[in-house]
């Protein structure tokens, strides 16, 4: 991990849920990089070091769980440390993420739940961690950051 502020990558293709998570987690403590596509998430993962990824399942050049695939024979501890948020309902879409076995959040999503879900990855040792359905409460609106 690095210095008292985690580094998150959030991978995410619409601007602007990019810019608004990346302003409110800036105010939750973490510094936050952000990529548009894969390639641009696997450029920036070459030259900095990242604490955890974010990563949005439907992505103009790859899918999100191919991403992680990717992410788990680059960087496998990285890849334990990520979350994926997506708007997909779909079934297909769903069941993919799930087999991944990683946690995931569907959009909207609370953002308190949010942080959440990323300080338990940082701290796997800090409880139970929810599969996304469960964890929609509410609907926060992100584009009031």
């Amino acid at each position: 991990m690095t210095d008292t502020r985690p580094r998150l990558l959030l991978v995410e293709d619409e601007a602007t849920i990019s810019v608004a998570l990346g302003r409110l987690l800036d105010r939750w403590g973490f510094d936050t990089l952000a990529a548009r596509t894969v390639s641009e998430a696997q450029a920036l993962l070459a030259c900095v070091p990242v604490d955890l990824v974010v990563v949005d399942f439907r992505l103009p050049d790859m899918r999100g769980d191919d991403f992680l695939s990717w992410l788990q024979q680059e960087y496998p501890e990285l890849a334990q440390r990520s979350l994926f948020i997506t708007g997909d309902y779909g079934e297909t879409a769903l069941a993919a993420i799930e087999a991944t076995g990683r946690p995931y959040l569907l959009k909207p999503f609370e953002l308190g739940i949010f942080v959440h879900e990323l300080r338990a990855l940082l701290d796997p040792a800090g409880g139970p961690k929810t599969n996304g359905r469960s964890a929609v409460s509410a609907r926060t609106d992100i584009s009031a950051a």
